[in-house]
């Protein structure tokens, strides 16, 4: 199968995206291909509504330039899953948003799944990655201490890859978006499942 990774933000090098598709593609199962396209116009990171929604145009191209070229699914590569009903509503194949599959995982496994974002620019959170990393374990630890959270899942993208390291630490369910998301695309892609039009109708552009 193919999936296509939807970068909605500019703030990204070719560099970076790359590394995360390294990353990917050590998750993905063995026949999975995995690419990435990223918009053309749009805000540097979403850090809002306002940046979600000036993202929106840009996914929606792409989601729908992934169907043409033949992917299998898409994933918009931000746990704020911009854009993502309208894009379920425009094309027939799976588009995966990571804020909602780290969310579906968070919630079979946990009774009280708790969403962990330090408050950090999103593209200043791999600069000091150790500093970030002890600021999502002082949140993890405060949830814990009173008593708001047995599941956590990682509320931004920049976050990829810091789920098993966390999962391993607390010995405690810690989802990562990057994670969830692929293994949901494939999960739906050989179930042959698609959005029901009954929930998307769909939309001719």
């Amino acid at each position: 199968m193919k999936i296509r990774i939807v970068i909605p933000i500019l703030g990204l090098s070719e560099e970076q995206i790359e590394e995360r598709l390294r990353y990917l593609r050590t998750l993905a199962e063995r026949d999975t291909e995995i690419d990435a396209v990223k918009a053309e116009r749009g805000p540097q990171a979403i850090e809002g509504e306002v940046d979600a929604v000036e993202a929106g145009p840009e996914i929606l191209r792409l989601v729908r330039d992934a169907e043409r070229d033949g992917c299998d699914a898409a994933i918009i590569w931000c746990a704020g899953d911009p854009a993502l009903r309208a894009a379920r509503e425009l094309v027939d194949i799976p588009v995966i948003g990571p804020g909602e599959a780290m969310r579906i995982l968070a919630s079979m496994i946990g009774t009280k799944p708790c969403c962990i974002t330090p408050e950090i620019p999103v593209l200043e959170m791999r600069r000091d990655l150790n500093k970030t990393i002890e600021i999502i374990r002082r949140m993890i630890e405060d949830r814990m201490r009173k008593g708001e959270g047995d599941a956590f899942y990682l509320g931004c993208l920049a976050l990829w890859g810091l789920g098993r390291r966390l999962r391993e630490e607390f010995n405690l369910p810690v989802v990562d978006g990057s994670e969830a998301s692929i293994k949901l695309a494939e999960i739906a892609v050989k179930l042959g499942l698609k959005h029901s039009r009954l929930a998307y109708p769909k939309q001719i552009r």
